[in-house]
């Protein structure tokens, strides 16, 4: 008999325990697939470098690094993602330094994110790929894979 009251206290505890702990990254996901149809693997951490987006309509920028074991074979052209290529390199290069002059000017008296950026740097190379998406508003989603870090890198505009 006690063995069954403690099985059935153990087993409810346990599932709320392991929805608390991948609670971040479960948001995160629904947020992404329902707003830009964009689908993250699922990772082992999600890291918040900065969320500014605040209040009412929830405009703002956010950047999120998701670390990962093994990352090379999740991530797929009929999916969205684009490789990285000579051709492709400078698009990417241009996106991730508009996003970044961006949000340091708009945010210039809150916060100092070049200092965020400095030590979290996003580092890509040929071979990488990339998740691009604007919308007819002017916000957009730009999330960059690292294969050598085993990272994504995760930007969003929100106007």
């Amino acid at each position: 008999m006690q063995k069954k009251i403690i099985i059935w206290i153990a087993i409810p505890l346990l599932l709320v325990g392991s929805v608390l702990v991948n609670w971040n990254y479960v948001s995160k996901s629904i947020e992404w697939k329902l707003n830009w149809g964009f689908t993250a693997p699922i990772t082992n951490k999600i890291e918040t470098v900065f969320h500014t987006r605040n209040g009412f309509p929830n405009e703002g920028e956010t950047f999120h690094v998701l670390k990962y074991r093994s990352i090379e074979n999740k991530l797929k052209e009929k999916d969205g993602w684009i490789p990285i290529n000579e051709e492709s390199f400078d698009t990417v290069s241009r996106h991730f330094k508009t996003f970044q002059k961006d949000v340091v000017s708009i945010n210039k008296d809150t916060q100092n994110l070049n200092v965020l950026f400095q030590e979290n740097p996003v580092t890509y190379e040929n071979n990488d790929k990339y998740f691009y998406k604007l919308e007819e508003d002017n916000s957009y989603i730009l999330v960059i894979s690292n294969v050598k870090e085993q990272k994504l890198f995760v930007m969003e505009w929100i106007q």
